[in-house]
């Protein structure tokens, strides 16, 4: 008996095309509509093909990623209230801009932070409800530097540290 043989089989039958009847387009057509089927019959064909579907997966994927986005939450629907009812609270047309500062500085601060506002909300002329504290940095057990910001136009945000110091009476400003 032979060992050898005598037809070698190719690894995967090539798929021929058979043109439809008709003119030239339609052959293209059938050409073009088979090419994928040819590309992928040869080993770097499929490899292309698969790197192309992993591809399409991943950015898909990411895609739907984006799509979905976070709500915001109750924190921040209560922070946006706050600041809507806050822009509310403007003094009037008529009256002076510091008419608003001038109360709240008068009282008592409760404690440094209150101070630094009320003190920096005179400066600038602006209600104290429009001033925030946004740090303190302790200098000793009576004194602290609080860094302040004021909204006081619609880009304006004007920023100081202000010290007070702890007497008697409660914190006071001192600059």
């Amino acid at each position: 008996m032979n060992a050898e043989p005598t037809y070698v089989r190719p690894a995967r039958p090539r798929l021929t095309v058979v043109p439809p009847p008709g003119g030239d387009g339609a052959s293209l057509a059938a050409t073009v509509l088979a090419l994928p089927l040819r590309v992928a019959s040869t080993p770097l064909g499929r490899r292309v093909l698969a790197a192309a579907t992993v591809a399409v997966l991943l950015v898909s994927l990411v895609g739907a990623l984006y799509d979905h986005t976070d709500r915001p939450g109750a924190a921040a629907a209560g922070a946006l209230a706050g600041a809507q009812v806050t822009s509310s609270r403007q003094p009037a047309a008529g009256a002076p801009r510091g008419a608003a500062a001038a109360p709240a500085a008068a009282k008592r601060a409760g404690d440094a932070a209150q101070a630094a506002a009320a003190w920096f909300a005179g400066q600038q002329q602006v209600a104290v409800d429009r001033v925030r504290a946004l740090q303190q940095r302790r200098v000793s057990a009576t004194e602290r530097q609080v860094l302040v910001v004021a909204e006081a136009g619609a880009s304006k945000l004007p920023s100081a540290y202000v010290t007070v110091r702890k007497g008697p009476g409660g914190w006071a400003a001192v600059s």
